[in-house]
């Protein structure tokens, strides 16, 4: 005989039931509310509904209200006041040990769960920003040694919808064009800048300085279809009646840099995932004459989830590294 079990909610008729030649049992979830029962852990523990209700930081009458609750729930009695005391009945005694139980274990838990949270730091950030970002991850793990950090880079908006499934406790982002009620968002404009770069023996890299309309139908490596740094280059040039044409879409920044060395075409990129390759001559950056392209990032966390200590320790530092109250306006 097999038995399978299913929870309460799942109702498998007896036709099938008898279809299958299968012996169906449900398993029962518990009824009882926690709240109730933890209230009660104090009213027995203090034997006085005054002294609980300080305890519990609630009122007296919320207390007896909670009490008188879980009584007619079971229909069983459980206490009994005289001159304020509070007296258990046998029934009271012996649900004060489950009880007693329950409050160690959702104490244990608690514990367990901020213990991580307050140990660990989980950070998202686009892959554009990788090298930006990494001098203050550095900085991060050499003021806090005891801190276990965790980067994930990648796409801009699979960083954000994992940080909307508590895979991060905050991300890094480039300005995002849509925001999700469920987040809060802490925007720094143009925090670095866009640089143009090409192969040192490319055509334009013979050039000492462009302006953008030079770009006009010039070949193009652009991020990756979807990508916000990509939309915020495209909007960058239609601003400026600017056409470009894109030979490449690519997800990856050092495959960018590779095909820009190969000469299949200039990128627009951010200095700082650029330097190490121009300062050893693999790429060049052609200086525009016309006007800056500076970008900036959004701090992305999750609404109405308190800060861990190493979340905040992060976010500290950001703020001293952009001059930026960022802890307070994330948390008004």
């Amino acid at each position: 005989m097999i038995t399978i079990r299913f929870p309460d909610e799942v109702r498998v008729p007896l036709a099938l039931q008898a279809l299958c030649g299968l012996k169906l049992s449900v398993l029962k979830l518990p009824q009882i509310n926690v709240s109730q029962l933890i209230t009660f852990y104090f009213v027995g523990k203090e034997e006085n509904i005054s002294a609980a209700s300080e305890r519990l930081c609630i009122t007296q009458p919320a207390v007896t209200k909670q009490i008188r609750a879980l009584q007619n729930h079971f229909g069983v009695k459980l206490i009994h006041v005289k001159k304020r005391k509070v007296h258990l009945t046998e029934a009271g005694r012996t649900l004060l040990q489950y009880a007693e139980e329950i409050y160690h274990s959702a104490i244990n838990a608690e514990t367990f769960l901020q213990g991580d949270r307050n140990s660990n730091l989980r950070v998202g950030i686009s892959s554009s920003l990788t090298a930006y970002l990494t001098p203050i991850l550095d900085k991060f793990k050499e003021l806090n040694p005891s801190k276990l950090l965790s980067v994930k880079e990648g796409a801009s908006v699979q960083i954000v919808e994992e940080l909307l499934d508590f895979q991060h406790d905050l991300c890094v982002v480039p300005p995002l064009f849509k925001v999700s009620g469920e987040l809060q968002v802490f925007r720094i404009p143009e925090v670095e800048n866009m640089v143009l770069v090409t192969s040192p023996s490319d055509g334009p890299a013979m050039k000492k300085h462009l302006t953008w309309n030079d770009l006009q139908g010039y070949p193009f490596i652009l991020h990756r279809e979807g990508s916000i740094v990509r939309q915020l280059i495209l909007d960058f040039f239609k601003e400026r009646n600017i056409k470009v044409s894109p030979v490449a879409n690519i997800d990856s920044i050092d495959f960018m840099k590779q095909l820009v060395q190969k000469g299949k075409g200039v990128a627009l990129m951010l200095f700082s995932s650029v330097k190490e390759d121009v300062a050893a001559k693999r790429l060049k950056i052609i200086p525009v004459t016309d006007s800056d392209f500076k970008m900036g990032i959004d701090i992305v966390i999750q609404r109405g989830i308190r800060f861990s200590p190493a979340c905040r320790a992060f976010l500290v530092l950001l703020e001293a590294h952009f001059d930026r109250e960022i802890v307070s306006s994330l948390e008004a």
